[in-house]
């Protein structure tokens, strides 16, 4: 597996600054076999020799990509510090009442999600709707800016948004989808030393028999019901935690099953 061997701190050689990891990569989805997920996409922007642009990120991005509250997911750019007050600075209900998500420009973080958007459109629709009821249920009207307190439900979506996994389960087999943008990020970096947030989901065996587009499919409609349930929030035990280290051996047990 190819990991970025850069730094994030810039040393200098005759005056020429090196790069960072803040580069492009466009082999990222190498960086790790837990990639599968967001390849279907990914594999677009594989041959870019720079970061792509919001114009291509919204050109690629997959028809109907919508949120629950109807609107087209535009990908749009944010500029500088976010607003102190007013509509602009509110992430999640931005996105709900306007289908705008704002995305940094040469940012691995704000990259990934929108392959997450890609690839789990449902899903992020489903996470999107209760991030914006759980907000108007706490914020004062007319909104300027965000709660200083949280609730315990955005503390979890919030959680499963950045660092999330959906571990799909039959009686002899799992298999991990990394969910979380975040986790991701983090795996480019080279940093391995994580632990994801899952939630498990029963499957029959004739899902580890579907084609990857087919499974992520069926997987984003699953996690997108389960997300869009209020109760899940409510459970002390909603998620799981799950290492990176354990995820891959979910995979190779399931590569060597699959063997038999």
């Amino acid at each position: 597996m190819a990991y970025p061997i850069n730094s994030r701190v810039e040393e200098k050689e005759n005056n020429k600054s090196q790069p960072t990891l803040r580069d492009w990569n466009s082999q990222f989805l190498t960086c790790s076999e837990l990639f599968f997920p967001i390849m279907p996409y990914g594999q677009i922007f594989s041959n870019n020799t720079d970061w792509p642009s919001l114009n291509e990120l919204n050109y690629y991005k997959p028809q109907g990509l919508i949120t629950r509250s109807g609107l087209e997911i535009f990908f749009i750019l944010q500029k500088g510090a976010r607003h102190k007050v007013g509509l602009d600075n509110l992430y999640e209900p931005r996105i709900y009442l306007k289908g705008e998500v704002k995305t940094r420009s040469k940012n691995w973080h704000d990259f990934f999600n929108s392959q997450i958007w890609y690839h789990f459109p449902k899903s992020k629709a489903a996470l999107n709707m209760r991030h914006f009821i759980a907000f108007d249920e706490i914020a004062q009207f007319p909104w300027s800016a965000s709660p200083i307190s949280r609730s315990r439900e955005q503390d979890f979506l919030t959680m499963f948004d950045e660092g999330g996994c959906a571990l799909m389960c039959s009686a002899e087999r799992s298999m991990p989808f990394i969910f979380g943008h975040a986790t991701y990020e983090q795996i480019v970096y080279g940093n391995l030393d994580l632990s994801m947030c899952t939630l498990k989901i029963q499957c029959d065996d004739s899902f580890f028999n579907l084609n990857s587009i087919e499974q992520i499919a069926y997987v984003d409609h699953s996690l997108a019901l389960l997300l869009a349930n209020r109760s899940l929030y409510k459970k002390s035990n909603a998620f799981f935690s799950l290492s990176i280290t354990k995820a891959k051996e979910f995979l190779l047990n399931l590569s060597q099953f699959q063997l038999l």
